[in-house]
């Protein structure tokens, strides 16, 4: 966290070549920068936010970061505390930028003012914080019809910025506010229960207490999610509040995912696939997500977006295929690249063929074994070998989108059983691989593959809901199990685009903790955080129907 500087009101121009010190990037263009505007919500809160724009008498379009994060300088920033600033060297920025959000250097340069923005309850707003939810919709609201109204805005409103800065546009769109024309949704979770908080069931109190503690200020009350987890540890009308319903939206939308969040990707498509809005755009990108964020080729990208539907002007954007997806070969520094902006028509793509591979003794089969048997693992340590169950390629093989796991599973020593599943991919010589998310000229960081958590006793799915592939499970109560008792989970897993070659394969991972590399890896728990104690035993074979559905795809056929 930077130290707090105490913002007064004033406007100032920022002449071509600033630099807020040494480090940063000098300024490409003359800035007007009005710092601590009074935004007053529907309630009469007043909060405060820093307008960063153009030096030009034509009205401009605006690009809102809302977030409890800061501005001015002030407030979280991560990459000072990351090995090697994430790929993301200081020299690249301005210092104007909202962590997580655009740099108005850039964007002033394009045209654009960008609106920092403190929600209600952080640094000096008034008002209470809320963790997103209907409260935080209506401040979006009311914030995209204030810039909206101001003498230098053109009347076009979008927003930008990665994850509590993404969500915060779905929730703000919901409510539909005249000025807002577009979003651009970058990363971010949609449903803060099943996503966020207690993913598959499994509570998550640790990251909430982070984000609590470390990374938000401010001088009234914070919302308690943590304790609220822990009140209502099932799914209710509370958590509900949480979700977004994406089916009602129709503006343009460029949304954009990854496959190296903990928390991000499966939320982004679903609400990119519930909306209703002919004009909509995927992006699913092969590095971590705030790297991919100041790219040049995605602000380039972006800024093509917003000139269409905040300026008006026939670039030819709808032109860009509707879906581009990544597909990661978990590469070493020789190659070969990742597969990138690989363009579909939808996602997951037309014409997947999801194929069932049954667990045996020997890994993987595609059929199923007539005799019954058993693997175990102990739940309760770091320090233990997964249940493993491999499958090797003989031919090229590329798997996009969603796989879905079922498993018989019991546990002598316990009611009750959280389950981590995980898909890796497996070399020629039997190394497991992890892909580098950040390219290697700018730093080494790696993921793993997708992943699946589920609490046994949150098994019970919503009919209705669920798919063939996707599982919905209510998480609305609990059905413990008698130890020793056999249960069948499905569990599914988070989307993926991994292409093997031949001989390489797929690595099926099942055990008692998360498979995965961590954004922050200070966050990492030193002991487990679940219910998990004793052995857990998968049953496969005869009876019992243990399988994973995986999604193949012809690339060559798309």
């Amino acid at each position: 966290m930077a130290p707090y500087v105490k913002q007064i009101r004033k406007t100032e121009t920022l002449p071509k070549g600033w630099k807020k010190t040494p480090a940063h990037r000098a300024l490409p263009c003359d800035l007007i920068y009005s710092q601590n505007e009074e935004i007053v919500l529907r309630d009469g809160v007043k909060i405060y936010c820093d307008v960063i724009r153009p030096v030009t008498d034509n009205r401009v379009p605006a690009i809102l970061s809302i977030s409890p994060y800061g501005k001015g300088g002030h407030g979280f920033l991560i990459f000072d505390h990351q090995p090697f600033r994430l790929g993301l060297p200081q020299s690249g920025w301005s210092g104007l930028e909202k962590f997580e959000g655009v740099d108005p250097a850039e964007w002033g340069s394009r045209g654009y003012a960008v609106v920092n923005i403190d929600i209600r309850g952080t640094w000096e707003s008034e008002g209470n914080m809320y963790m997103e939810g209907t409260q935080a919709g209506r401040d979006g609201y009311d914030c995209c019809e204030h810039v909206g109204a101001q003498p230098w805005c053109s009347g076009s409103v979008s927003m930008a910025g990665n994850s509590w800065l993404a969500t915060t546009q779905w929730v703000t769109a919901v409510e539909f506010p005249p000025s807002l024309k577009c979003i651009a949704p970058w990363e971010g979770f949609t449903n803060f229960y099943r996503q966020v908080c207690a993913r598959g069931g499994v509570p998550k109190t640790s990251f909430l207490g982070f984000i609590a503690r470390k990374t938000i200020r401010g001088r009234n009350k914070q919302e308690d999610v943590k304790a609220a987890l822990e009140k209502w540890p099932f799914y209710n009308a509370y958590w509900h509040d949480k979700n977004v319903d994406a089916s009602s939206l129709t503006l343009p939308i460029y949304a954009v995912g990854s496959y190296s969040s903990a928390i991000h990707p499966f939320g982004t498509i679903k609400a990119f696939n519930e909306a209703q809005s002919k004009d909509k755009w995927l992006r699913i990108h092969s590095t971590q997500e705030w790297y991919d964020l100041y790219t040049p080729e995605a602000t380039d990208d972006l800024q093509k977006f917003f000139d269409r539907y905040l300026k008006g002007i026939e670039n030819g954007w709808e032109q860009t295929p509707r879906v581009r997806v990544s597909i990661l070969t978990f590469r070493d520094r020789a190659g070969p690249n990742s597969m990138d902006n690989i363009p579909f028509s939808e996602y997951p793509p037309k014409g997947t063929r999801h194929q069932k591979l049954y667990l045996a003794q020997s890994g993987l089969s595609t059929e199923k074994a007539h005799q019954a048997a058993t693997i175990s693992y102990q739940s309760d340590t770091y320090a233990v070998k997964p249940a493993e169950f491999r499958l090797r390629f003989d031919t090229d093989s590329t798997l996009v989108g969603y796989a879905k796991v079922r498993l018989h599973m019991s546990c002598a020593d316990n009611n009750d059983m959280d389950v981590y599943v995980s898909l890796r991919k497996v070399d020629r010589d039997g190394n497991t691989l992890e892909h580098i998310n950040i390219p290697w000229h700018s730093l080494p960081d790696n993921c793993f593959g997708p992943t699946g958590i589920l609490r046994a006793s949150h098994r019970a799915q919503d009919p209705k809901l669920s798919t063939n592939i996707i599982p919905y499970h209510f998480h609305d109560q609990e059905e413990k199990i008698a130890p020793g008792t056999v249960v069948p989970l499905d569990i599914g897993l988070w989307p993926m685009g991994i292409h093997f070659k031949k001989g390489e394969s797929v690595l099926l991972r099942v055990q008692g903790f998360i498979d995965q590399s961590n954004d922050f890896p200070q966050q990492i728990d030193a002991k487990l955080e679940n219910l998990n104690r004793g052995k857990h035993t998968i049953h496969f074979g005869g009876e019992y129907d243990s399988h994973i559905l995986l999604p193949f795809v012809d690339l060559a056929q798309e």
